[in-house]
């Protein structure tokens, strides 16, 4: 039983579960059926085969707490010989979400089944879920398959340098597949079915476009209508700008603080920072992939705790593996220069608690863009874009973290427009700062992004001349990695 969950009807959910388990037994089945049928035929029928025979009724013979991927979950495990074909257990998942909807369990749902089925990513499949109230076990729930393999978190400090080589090249393929699930819109993938059904008015409110993300749930922001979707990178950091103005229409300093960054996102949605030292052709082509008009998908909580490995031959160091992402109620659509960033244990943070040294982050993520670079797990031709907007979307992503940071951090974000001032200052002397910024009280008021060196570049509309402005794809990879000189490093992000 469980202790973690005193709410849940574990009865109610030992039955759901059951129910979920009969109907994938019966898709598997099915799946046997048609692929023996061929072999099968011509074949004299028996009495009775096994798979022609109904089994019985899934069995539960465990119900319990577990700890699974970085999340607190309840294990439920059926007697095998009631479901010879599985599942012989699940995870019941209780996502945390805003409070006001039950938009967490329709985002876990929605994403999930985009990664699966058109990024090709390893998911747990879900078996069923509860997304509203009320429903027979009085929560919401998903219910998870238990994906094969060990905990990346569990098995780090142990592995082979040949068996971090692997990982890191599928983290890399994971990362360039999640950059190329594109959509035209800038959402959140929440329109799946009602369980249990809602009335069509309902329906329709919880199914409309939304985006959800730690920067617009956060603080009294949860507690309001969520934010709806958005078809442009300039209308998202606008989003990210106004959230104080929903939450404090009546302090100005917050206001103003946010306001001034508003003011700057024209010339952090993508392009202003690309160097000179390009060719015009390469410069056409790296404005047209940071102003990218489709949008690939960003996970918010990629820590490592949440990838599961899997080795194809274990105990042989020279195996190859598969990699599983979990916690796609965590994820959503972003601008393509946002989705292009290594997951966040791979950059220093101010604890003594980290995994892998400062020096060894720096180290895998060079190993896992050369990865990508040298097209390991997946071709060049898929990768490049990530190439570009990894390299050359660093400011971006920097000034995101900024105007995304939470309103408490009020003063050390107006010492951080000091920083973007004389990055600016340093990278763009041509274009005169916006703002009139006083200086911060940190000694050092560096930028503390590694921007590559920019130069203007004039908006281009996109026309017949881009087709073939795309052939020099290759040549513009190279001129990528040579501006980043002898020494590949990862962007650095804001550090609060």
């Amino acid at each position: 039983m469980t202790t973690l969950f005193p709410h849940v009807d574990i009865t109610a959910l030992k039955r759901f579960a059951a129910a979920a388990a009969a109907g994938e037994h019966a898709c598997r089945l099915s799946r046997n059926n048609i692929v023996g049928a061929s072999s099968s035929a011509g074949k004299k029928k028996g009495k009775g085969k096994a798979q022609d025979k109904k089994p019985p009724y899934p069995v539960v013979i465990g119900c319990e707490d577990t700890s699974h991927a970085g999340e607190q979950m309840i294990l439920i495990t059926f007697d095998p010989k009631s479901v010879p074909l599985g599942p012989h257990s699940m995870l019941a998942h209780f996502p945390r979400g805003r409070p006001t909807d039950q938009c967490a369990i329709r985002m876990q749902v929605g994403m999930t089944q985009i990664v699966r089925d058109h990024a090709q990513i390893i998911a747990p499949k879900i078996y069923g879920y509860y997304d509203n109230l009320p429903n027979p076990i009085n929560a919401e729930v998903v219910l998870l398959e238990l994906l094969p393999g060990e905990c990346l978190d569990d098995i780090w400090m142990e592995l082979e340098p040949r068996q971090i080589m692997t990982v890191c090249a599928r983290l890399g393929e994971m990362l360039v597949k999640l950059f190329n699930c594109r959509s035209l819109f800038l959402c959140s993938e929440t329109d799946v079915e009602d369980s249990p059904p809602r009335t069509a008015t309902a329906s329709a409110h919880y199914r409309r476009p939304v985006l959800l993300g730690p920067p617009l749930d956060e603080g009294l922001l949860a507690h309001m209508e969520p934010q709806e979707g958005l078809t442009s990178t300039h209308d998202y950091l606008l989003a990210l700008a106004q959230r104080p103005e929903r939450v404090f229409g009546d302090i100005v300093a917050v206001r103003a603080t946010w306001k001034q960054l508003g003011s700057l996102i024209p010339y952090h949605s993508g392009g202003f920072y690309i160097p000179s030292s390009l060719s015009p052709e390469a410069r056409f082509i790296a404005y047209s992939v940071l102003q990218c008009k489709v949008f690939g998908i960003r996970h918010w909580d990629m820590q490592m705790s949440r990838f599961i490995v899997r080795w194809t031959c274990p105990g042989d160091v020279c195996s190859d593996a598969t990699l599983a992402l979990t916690g796609w109620e965590h994820a959503a659509r972003a601008p393509l220069w946002s989705c292009a960033r290594m997951p966040p244990w791979l950059y220093p943070h101010l604890h003594p608690f980290e995994r892998i040294t400062w020096e060894g982050q720096r180290n895998v993520r060079q190993f896992i863009f050369h990865s990508i670079f040298h097209g390991d797990f997946i071709p060049q031709a898929s990768a490049w874009q990530w190439v570009v907007a990894y390299v050359y979307g660093a400011t971006e992503r920097w000034f995101e973290g900024v105007v995304g940071a939470h309103w408490r951090f009020r003063d050390a974000t107006e010492v951080l427009l000091v920083r973007l001032r004389d990055h600016w200052l340093r990278e763009r002397p041509d274009v005169p700062f916006p703002l009139d910024v006083e200086e911060g009280q940190l000694p050092d008021a560096r930028a503390t992004t590694d921007a590559p060196s920019p130069e203007d570049v004039p908006s281009l509309e996109r026309d017949a001349g881009t087709e073939l402005l795309l052939t020099h794809t290759r040549s513009f990879v190279e001129l990528a990695m040579e501006a980043l000189g002898s020494e590949i490093t990862a962007p650095q992000e804001v550090l609060w």
